[in-house]
């Protein structure tokens, strides 16, 4: 079985393996990150091949909702982007981050876009949702482009302020 979901011209979105764990290390301590999604408290790279394990290979065997790594077509590691089942949530959401030197170039439009093509062709989900600060304008901008609808505002901790939901309706 290929590693490949689906591709573009540009990318390739794959399962993630054990070997991404320097990407993944460098990807979530980028203060862009910390700041927009959590800490994750991913410290050395025992915690980044733990966390790949957890968030992205245990998803892929119980077929749950999972995230995929974002290379160029060359193998280059940019970015991150899946879905994730959320426990306040009744339908999978669409998240997303990039390494910040990729940022600003279409690179999170164009995988999420396919990513989102290929989920509409499986016919698996009815709809999608994603959440996002609302200070967040570039996430905020994207999802709109991708034909999300902010259908209102979600309080996920006490100690944070208020996040943005979207919905996608996976229509014909």
């Amino acid at each position: 079985m290929s590693d490949i979901v689906t591709h573009t011209e540009r990318l390739i979105i794959r399962r993630a393996q054990i070997t991404d764990a320097e990407f993944i290390f460098e990807l979530l301590n980028q203060p862009s990150f910390i700041d927009n999604i959590a800490d994750k408290q991913i410290r050395t790279l025992a915690d980044a091949r733990k966390y790949i394990e957890s968030a992205f290979l245990t998803p892929y065997d119980s077929r749950a909702p999972s995230p995929y790594i974002v290379t160029l077509n060359d193998g280059t590691a940019i970015g991150i982007c899946g879905l994730y089942q959320r426990p306040y949530l009744a339908f999978p959401d669409l998240g997303y981050a990039f390494l910040d030197r990729y940022c600003a170039k279409g690179n999170a439009f164009e995988a999420a876009d396919a990513l989102l093509r290929f989920v509409h062709q499986c016919g698996k989900y009815k709809a999608l949702g994603a959440i996002t600060a609302p200070n967040n304008l570039a996430s905020n901008k994207l999802l709109n482009k991708l034909n999300f609808v902010l259908v209102g505002t979600l309080e996920l901790a006490p100690d944070m302020g208020p996040t943005n939901l979207y919905v996608n309706l996976l229509c014909d």
